[in-house]
């Protein structure tokens, strides 16, 4: 087994992922991550760990870089096929996968903890197409094994939320995060189980305080993005505060990704242009427009530099959470509010994409979970 900086063995520094101490592993194995390190003197256990810590620092390129070593060295591997799953889509179709597993789901039957995983990521995947019957059978099976309940249960609060069982999902989210707090899963579905249920401000705040002393970039981006969220229902002092919090996790965000490529950062540019926006900053909005590069930001720029004495003018709407497909038809029953005019975004949602959208259909599309 390599030994990182003289001491840290694979193991430790697997302890120290699963308790998402990712910038602790990161030091500790500092000699992996020069330059120098040639890939093919890496084991497939170490691949797969560098891989998933690769991405836990913002290194995305460099995490598909090794899933994709892995993979060329043992395709057979059933944890290499696991964790590398998202990282050789273009090779594979989903619909693929997902036949191949029904033909043999006890594919890594002697690692009961391995084919839970499978079987939990699974669920979310097929709740992502609709089926949600296998979603739950999925699911059954992965707590029947001996697996990490903390991952499984949050797999099983995104079937839920799927199915718009948001009261059920938020009971899974909590447990999930009492058994891994602090963890990016975790985070993720318990904000969106809160979001989902109206209760913002709570959310806002659990994650602020899950943030504090964090080590993942992914908790942090969404304890800025809920407080942003948080900014946009209220005004005043309130708001300032919120933005100012937002702000504040927004600029820790470039040292918990020392690996950041040009992705993740412009990922972090787009959370400041979001916070430039809210707060009416032009100049901000100049700068970080400039990194993202989002054509509609250079509009409103354009249109700004060619009034810059205008005054912003916020129109009225009613609030309202977007549901499957229907991002357009919820937008309109959002502004139509304000009118007084009713509209049933579902019903629309019905007729304008019936069948499926195009993705659906070819289920190319549809990106599974990041593998834990």
């Amino acid at each position: 087994m390599l030994q990182y900086s003289g001491v840290t063995s694979l193991a430790n520094l697997q302890q120290l992922y699963d308790s998402s101490r990712f910038l602790d592993a990161f030091q500790q194995s500092s000699e992996y991550w020069k330059p120098s390190t040639s890939i093919q003197s890496l084991s497939i256990e170490e691949l797969i760990l560098g891989g998933r810590l690769a991405m836990r620092l913002g290194g995305w390129r460099l995490s598909r870089q090794l899933f994709r070593a892995a993979y060329a060295r043992d395709p057979l591997n059933v944890r290499v096929r696991y964790f590398t799953s998202h990282a050789r889509r273009r090779s594979s179709r989903l619909l693929d996968d997902l036949r191949e597993f029904e033909a043999n789901p006890d594919i890594c039957s002697e690692d009961p903890e391995m084919q839970a995983a499978w079987f939990a990521s699974h669920a979310v995947t097929w709740a992502l197409l609709r089926d949600f019957t296998s979603a739950h059978q999925c699911l059954e099976r992965a707590h029947s094994l001996r697996g990490r309940e903390g991952w499984i249960t949050s797999c099983e609060s995104d079937v839920l939320g799927l199915e718009d069982r948001w009261n059920e999902a938020l009971k899974c989210a909590e447990l999930a995060w009492e058994i891994n707090p602090g963890a990016p899963h975790a985070a993720r579905s318990l904000s969106t189980s809160l979001l989902n249920l109206g209760h913002v401000q709570e959310s806002a705040g659990r994650l602020a305080a899950a943030s504090e002393n964090s080590q993942s970039y992914e908790v942090v981006h969404l304890a800025c993005w809920y407080q942003c969220a948080l900014a946009e229902t209220i005004d005043g002092d309130g708001r300032r505060r919120a933005l100012g919090d937002a702000l504040a996790f927004a600029e820790r965000l470039p040292s918990l990704a020392p690996l950041a490529d040009r992705n993740p950062r412009r990922f972090f540019s787009r959370i400041r242009l979001d916070i430039a926006e809210l707060t009416d900053d032009h100049a901000e909005m100049e700068r970080w427009a400039e990194e993202v590069r989002i054509p509609f930001y250079r509009r409103i720029l354009a249109n700004l530099r060619q009034n810059p004495t205008g005054r912003r003018v916020r129109l009225p709407f009613s609030r309202a959470m977007q549901k499957h497909e229907a991002c357009l038809p919820t937008s309109l029953a959002s502004a139509l509010a304000t009118l007084g005019e009713y509209l049933d975004p579902g019903v629309m949602a019905s007729e304008i994409t019936f069948g499926g959208t195009s993705e659906n259909l070819t289920a190319g599309g549809v990106t599974p979970r990041v593998r834990r």
